[in-house]
């Protein structure tokens, strides 16, 4: 018999053949990750284990850029602040540094108030026609003294208001006996109709309240705008309704 040929060699790289069919899609990015020195980027991650808990972090990101790549529009927490304290809450109730943490992811209450001195100071030194007042345990954004008149004029051409007499019937006896349910109003004499009631509440002297004061259902009491109206600093500013002592 004729002695058999050897046989040639097994051909590699490109020209070998397939094996089992050819590589799939995971072992080519296996290969390809080994090769250039990085984890494969499609590994399957190991499974948790039975007893963790997994917990998604939803709040946005403070370093985050508006636009652009100026830092100034960047969102960070005095930035947060300032937008806060410009928007406000209902009434002007002022924003108290607890709340405003709360609001924001790894701050503090105390880091709060710093930032509040930081901003402060910087309006200081632009001029700036607000600035930041104490009120009440809390922060409010305010004009400064030198511009509130231009405010008030504002406001007064723009919410100037005509308050008949069951309407200050109905704002006397809540601010002298607040909170007040709508039962207690007709004890105290005032039948004024729901009407007039809903007026004040959308204007934005009087405000419903649930369970205030041990009041069960819901009870009227005065607003921040109340005061303003009216040109007082605190309740505690109304005069005797009982008069002077004679």
């Amino acid at each position: 018999m004729p002695p058999k040929k050897p046989s040639p060699p097994p051909a590699t790289g490109f020209h070998a053949p397939p094996a089992d069919g050819g590589l799939s899609i995971d072992r080519l990015a296996q290969a390809f990750a080994v090769m250039m020195g990085a984890a494969d980027p499609y590994g399957a991650a190991p499974p948790p284990a039975e007893n963790d808990l997994v917990s998604i972090d939803v709040s946005p990101d403070l370093d985050e850029p508006l636009g652009g790549d100026d830092t100034a529009t960047r969102v960070n927490p005095r930035s947060i602040l300032e937008a806060l304290l410009f928007v406000g809450q209902p009434a002007g109730t002022p924003l108290t540094s607890r709340r405003i943490a709360s609001l924001m992811r790894g701050v503090r209450p105390q880091e709060i108030d710093d930032l509040v001195v930081e901003l402060g100071r910087l309006y200081a030194a632009n001029n700036c026609p607000y600035e930041i007042a104490s009120r009440n345990a809390g922060w409010v954004l305010q004009l400064r003294p030198e511009f509130a008149r231009f405010g008030q004029v504002l406001e007064s051409r723009a919410r100037t208001v005509r308050l008949d007499a069951d309407a200050l019937d109905v704002l006397a006896i809540v601010a002298w006996n607040q909170p007040v349910a709508r039962d207690r109003l007709v004890e105290l004499g005032c039948d004024a109709p729901p009407a007039t009631l809903r007026m004040l509440v959308r204007r934005g002297l009087l405000e419903l309240v649930a369970g205030a004061g041990g009041v069960e259902q819901p009870a009227y009491r005065t607003t921040r705008k109340f005061l303003e109206v009216f040109r007082l600093e605190a309740l505690t500013d109304l005069p005797d309704p009982l008069g002077p002592p004679m």
